[in-house]
C-alpha cells in the first residue's frame, strides 16, 4: 500500500512515511485500475455522494453496520463479508428509489430496500462510497508511483481520476450517515445549518472532518507539474473540488473534538499544496484553541478515554510534523494582524504536548495493555513495563497503588473522572491487576450490539444505588469525583488512595471509596472501604477478567434464581444495535446482562475467588462480610465482550463472572452501608491470607472500621480507619486518632506502622505522631507556563506553627512518601499537588525543617510543586487556564495528609516517612 492507514479509536490517520511503501506492492495495488480503460473509470467513480453505514440484514455478524464490502473486480454489486450474500438480489431488492435534485439541477436517484421497520439500506450506495473510497486511495498510489518511477502513465491516470473527481463533487448531495439511524440527502436548495450536530452533515465522507481529501491533495502535488494536466483541468481541480472542500468545512465553527486533528490534517495539506497561508493561519489557530481549552491541566485529553487520547495526541504530532520549518511567503501579511510565520516549531509553542504524550506511558498495566476505562479500545498497548509505583492523574481523576518488579506487579486503580464525552457511568469504579493479568477489569470501547452493557454502572467495579445508573456528567452537571487522600507509599508497605463520587448520585448523602493496597512480603492484598449513604439499594459489584473465560469459585450453598438479575417474567428486549436500545420492563437494562444468577449463602464473613483460563496462574479472592440480615450474595455470568471482537454474532459465546453484594433498607427506611472487602491477588502458590476477621471498634468523633489480616501463619496487620482526621478509633489494644493507622506484627513482634491523616497511633510500647491534616487558605499560584520561576501554591496557614512541620515533611533530604496536597477550590471541585518542597514566599528561601522566619513565621508559605496547578488564585477568586477552564470566587483551601511510619529494621519512628 503506498499510504498506510491507522485507525485509532474509530479515526483513519495516515502514516507519515507513505512515500517509504514498496514500488511492487504499489505496482500490484494499481493493476487493477491500470487495466481499465478511461472510459471505463470515468464510468466508475462515482457521479453521487455514497452511504457508508449499510448493514447486512440477512445475519448478524460484524457491528456497526459495516459489514459490507465492495471489490473492483465485481464493481456493480457489493457483498457480506460474513455471510457472503451479495446485494441487491431477490430477497432484498432495491425495489424503492428516493429522488434528490443537486445544487445543480440535476435528479439523483438513490435504489433502496426496507425492512419492515420502514428503515432504508441504501445496497448500491454502500458501494458508491466504497468505489470513491478506492479512486481516492488508487490516486495517491498512482502518484507515489509517479514521483518514485517518472512514468508518466502513473501521472496520466491519476490525472483522469482528479479531473473526474473536480467534475462531479460539486453536485454531491449533503448526507447525513450514522449507524442506524435513517439517512438523510438534503436537495440543492437546503444551505447550512442543517439541522444535525456539527460535522453530521458531510458531502464527501460520511464524517464532514474528512470532508477534505488529503490523499487527493497529495496525490495532486505529485502530479500537477507531470504533463498530464493543462492549466484548465489545474484550475478545475484546484477550485471546484479542493477550495470548494474547504469552504464545505468552513460553514462549520471549529469543534475542537478529538476528530479536528483529521480535519485540520487536511486544511494544512490544501494550504502547503495550493499555496494558501491563510489555511495555515487558521489551522494553527484551530490547534491552539485545541490545546489550550480541551486538555487537562495534567496532559489528559478532555473525554479521559485513552484510546481518544492517543487519537488526538497522535494527530497533533502529525500536524505539528506537517507544519514543522513551514514559513509564510514573502510580504504576507496574518488577516488577523499577528506575526507571519518564520520556521514554526509546534512543539515548542504547546507545552502541554509534552505532557500529553507521556499519558500512554503511565495508564498501561504491566503486560503493555492499556488502563481500559470510558470508551478505550482494551486490546491497545504499548511495551510491558519492568516495575509499578503509585500514580495520580488529579485533574482527570484517576490514580494507581502500583508495586513491585517484572512478574511481581500488581497496579490498583481507583477512576473518579467526570463525563466529558465519550465516558462510562464509572465513578469510583476500580481495576486491578496482579500475576500477569487485569484481574478485576474494565470492558472498555466497543461497536458492537452490546455497547449499553460496558456503559452501565452494573458494569462496572463501583457500587450501583437504586437500581440506577450514576449521573454520566456534562459541563453543565458535571459528575467529577473528589480526590480526598492519596499517599503513593514508597517501601511497597502500604498505599492508600480516597475520592468522593457524590456528584455521581447527587441525591445520595454520601458516596466514597477507600482502597488500601498492603505489600505482604512477594504478595500483596487490598483493603477496599466503600461507604454509601442514602437511597434503598446498594449493590457492591465486582467483575471478573474480561480477556479470558472464567467462574466465580466459593463453598457456599447455592439456589438457582433465574436467567437473569430481573423479577421473574420480566419482558426483555436487547439491543439490536450499537445505537439501538431495549426494554427491561420499566428496570435497568444492564440486570439482563447477569445472567445465570445463583444466590450464595451470606455468611457473616465469606470468601470467593474470581479464577480465569488467563495464561498467567493467579486469581482474586474477595474476602467479603455480611451487613445485615437482608444482604443477598449473586453469582452471575456476563458478557464479557472483548474476546468477540467487533462481531455481534459472537457476543453470547464470552462470559465474565460478576458477583453482586445487594443491600436493601426495609420500607421508608434510608439505607446506610459500609463494604469492607479484602481483595487477595493469588499466584500460582494460591492463597497466602490465613484469615481476614472484621474487628469490633470504640468510635469517638465519627466513624470507624477495624480489620485484623493474618498471613503467612505468624504475621499479622491490624488496620484501623477513621472517617475524619479527628476521629479516634480502638481495637485490640491499638489506638488511632487520624484517617488510616497500620501495625504489622511477625510472631507478636510489632514490624511496621503507618499513620495517615492523624496526630497519632499507639501499639504496645510504640507510638507514631505526625500533623494530621495541616489546613490553610490559598492566597495566590505561581505558573511558571506564565513566567514564574517555579509552580507553587502561596498558602496561609491556619496554625502558623505548623510551617516547620510542613518544612520538614516536603524536605526531600528525608526518605519520605511524596507529600501531596489538596486543594478546594471556591467551587467545591479537588485539585491535587505533589509538593516538592516549601519556600518563603517573600525571600524564596527554603524553610527548613528547623526553623521558619520571614513570611513563613506569620504562617504565609509556598508550596513549590513538582507541576503546573493548571490554574490562577487572587484574593477575588480563580480560573483554570486548561479544561474545563472553570471560573470561581471566594476563597480556595488546602489540605494536606501528613503521614509517618516506623519500620522494625529501620528502628525509630520518623515524621512524614
Amino acid at each position: 500500500m503506498a499510504s498506510e492507514l491507522l485507525v485509532v479509536a474509530g479515526a483513519i490517520l495516515m502514516a507519515p512515511s507513505a512515500e517509504a511503501q514498496d514500488l511492487d506492492g504499489l505496482k500490484r495495488a494499481v493493476a487493477p485500475a491500470m487495466a481499465l480503460s478511461d472510459e471505463e473509470i470515468i464510468e466508475l467513480i462515482p457521479d453521487r455522494a455514497g452511504i457508508y453505514f449499510v448493514g447486512c440484514p440477512n445475519c448478524s455478524g460484524g457491528t456497526q453496520e459495516n459489514q459490507i464490502s465492495w471489490t473492483i473486480e465485481r464493481p456493480q454489486e457489493v457483498f457480506c463479508r460474513f455471510c457472503d450474500i451479495r446485494y441487491p438480489n431477490d430477497k432484498y431488492p432495491d425495489d424503492q428509489v428516493l429522488r434528490v435534485t443537486n445544487a445543480r439541477g440535476d435528479e439523483h436517484e438513490y435504489p433502496y430496500w426496507d425492512d419492515a421497520d420502514g428503515y432504508h439500506h441504501f445496497f448500491q450506495a454502500k458501494g458508491w462510497y466504497l468505489a470513491r473510497t478506492y479512486f481516492e486511495d488508487t490516486a495517491l498510489r498512482l502518484g507515489l508511483l509517479y514521483e518514485a518511477t517518472g512514468e508518466v502513465e502513473y501521472a496520466t491516470r491519476a490525472a483522469l481520476i482528479l479531473k473526474r473527481f473536480a467534475e462531479v463533487y460539486p453536485g454531491y448531495l449533503v448526507h447525513y450517515d450514522y449507524p442506524f439511524r435513517q439517512k438523510i440527502l438534503w436537495s440543492g436548495e437546503d444551505d447550512f445549518p442543517y439541522p444535525v450536530p456539527d460535522f453530521r452533515a458531510a458531502k464527501w465522507s460520511w464524517w464532514a472532518y474528512s470532508d477534505i481529501s488529503g490523499d487527493l491533495l497529495r496525490a495532486y502535488e505529485f502530479v500537477r507539474e507531470s504533463g498530464a494536466l493543462d492549466g484548465a483541468a489545474k484550475q478545475l481541480i484546484e477550485g471546484d473540488l479542493f477550495r470548494g472542500m474547504v469552504r464545505f468545512v468552513y460553514n462549520y465553527p471549529p469543534a475542537l473534538t478529538n476528530m479536528d486533528p483529521t480535519l485540520l490534517r487536511g486544511l494544512i495539506t490544501a494550504g502547503r499544496v495550493l499555496g494558501e497561508p491563510d489555511y495555515m493561519h487558521e489551522a494553527v489557530r484551530r490547534i491552539g484553541l485545541l490545546v489550550q481549552q480541551q486538555f487537562f491541566a495534567d496532559g489528559v485529553w478532555r473525554e479521559g478515554a485513552v484510546s481518544y487520547h492517543n487519537q488526538t495526541v497522535r494527530g497533533l504530532g502529525i500536524l505539528a510534523d506537517l507544519l514543522d520549518g513551514y514559513s509564510d511567503p514573502p510580504g504576507y501579511q496574518p488577516p488577523d494582524g499577528a506575526a507571519p510565520f518564520q520556521n514554526m516549531d509546534l512543539n515548542e509553542q504547546l507545552p502541554i504536548l509534552k505532557r500529553a504524550r507521556r499519558i500512554p506511558e503511565v495508564l498501561r498495566y504491566p503486560n503493555g495493555r492499556v488502563v481500559a476505562f470510558h470508551d478505550t479500545w482494551a486490546k491497545e498497548g504499548l511495551a510491558p513495563t519492568d516495575h509499578t509505583e503509585s500514580m495520580l492523574l488529579p485533574e482527570l481523576g484517576h490514580a494507581r497503588l502500583g508495586r513491585g518488579e517484572g512478574d511481581g506487579q500488581m497496579q490498583t486503580h481507583l477512576h473518579f473522572s467526570g463525563g466529558y464525552g465519550h465516558q462510562h457511568d464509572d465513578v469510583l469504579a476500580m481495576t486491578l491487576f496482579a500475576r500477569g493479568q487485569e484481574r478485576l477489569g474494565d470492558i472498555g470501547y466497543t461497536h458492537t450490539r452490546y455497547r449499553s452493557w460496558t456503559l452501565t454502572t452494573l458494569s462496572h467495579n463501583t457500587v450501583t444505588v437504586d437500581g440506577t445508573d450514576q449521573h454520566g456528567g456534562s459541563l453543565a452537571a458535571p459528575s467529577d469525583g473528589s480526590l480526598m487522600l492519596f499517599v503513593p507509599g514508597d517501601d511497597d508497605v502500604l498505599a492508600v488512595v480516597e475520592a468522593d463520587g457524590g456528584r455521581a448520585y447527587p441525591d445520595l448523602d454520601l458516596y466514597r471509596r477507600m482502597l488500601i493496597q498492603v505489600g505482604a512480603g512477594e504478595d500483596a492484598y487490598v483493603v477496599d472501604l466503600f461507604r454509601v449513604e442514602g437511597g434503598s439499594r446498594h449493590e457492591y459489584v465486582l467483575t471478573g477478567d474480561a480477556d479470558h473465560a472464567g467462574e466465580l469459585a466459593h463453598a457456599q450453598p447455592t439456589s438457582t434464581v433465574g436467567p437473569m438479575l430481573l423479577p421473574e417474567g420480566t419482558e426483555v428486549k436487547l439491543p439490536t444495535g450499537e445505537n439501538t436500545g431495549g426494554e427491561a420492563g420499566g428496570h435497568n437494562l444492564g440486570y439482563a446482562f447477569l445472567r445465570d444468577v445463583e444466590e450464595l449463602a451470606a455468611d457473616e464473613e465469606w470468601t470467593v475467588t474470581f479464577n480465569s483460563e488467563a495464561p498467567t496462574p493467579g486469581a482474586i479472592r474477595v474476602h467479603g462480610a455480611k451487613l445485615g440480615d437482608a444482604d443477598v450474595l449473586y453469582s452471575t455470568q456476563a458478557p464479557s465482550v472483548r474476546p468477540a471482537g467487533e462481531d455481534d454474532g459472537a457476543l453470547d459465546r464470552h462470559t465474565m463472572p460478576v458477583l453482586v453484594h445487594r443491600r436493601e433498607a426495609a420500607d421508608a427506611e434510608t439505607l446506610s452501608s459500609a463494604f469492607v472487602s479484602v481483595l487477595e491477588a493469588t499466584g500460582e502458590t494460591g492463597a497466602f491470607i490465613d484469615r481476614v476477621e472484621r474487628l469490633p471498634v470504640e468510635v469517638t468523633g465519627g466513624d470507624g472500621w477495624g480489620l485484623r489480616i493474618t498471613w503467612d501463619d505468624v504475621v499479622v496487620d491490624l488496620i484501623l480507619i477513621g472517617s475524619e482526621a479527628q476521629t479516634t478509633v480502638r481495637a485490640e489494644g491499638v489506638e488511632l486518632t487520624g484517617r488510616l493507622g497500620f501495625v504489622r506484627t511477625r510472631k507478636g513482634e510489632t514490624a511496621e506502622m503507618r499513620l495517615v491523616g492523624g496526630t497519632q497511633l499507639k501499639a504496645a510500647d510504640r507510638q507514631l505522631s505526625a500533623a494530621g491534616v495541616i489546613r490553610g487558605d490559598v492566597s495566590g499560584t505561581m505558573r511558571r507556563e506564565v513566567g514564574d520561576r517555579v509552580d507553587a501554591l502561596i498558602v496561609d496557614l491556619a496554625d502558623a506553627s505548623q510551617a516547620v512541620g510542613l518544612a520538614h515533611l516536603a524536605d526531600r533530604a528525608h526518605p519520605s512518601p511524596d507529600l501531596w496536597a489538596i486543594v478546594i477550590d471556591g467551587a467545591g471541585f479537588h485539585h491535587g499537588h505533589r509538593i516538592v518542597s516549601v519556600e518563603d514566599p517573600v525571600t524564596g528561601e527554603r524553610v527548613s525543617g528547623q526553623e521558619a522566619g520571614g513570611s513563613s513565621a506569620d504562617g504565609q508559605v509556598m508550596l513549590v510543586l513538582a507541576d503546573d496547578p493548571g490554574y490562577t488564585i487572587d484574593a477575588a477568586g480563580g480560573r483554570q487556564a486548561y479544561f474545563p477552564g472553570r471560573e470561581w470566587e471566594g476563597v480556595s483551601r488546602v489540605e494536606i495528609a501528613t503521614h509517618a511510619q516506623w519500620s522494625a529494621n529501620i528502628g525509630s519512628a520518623k515524621l512524614g516517612d
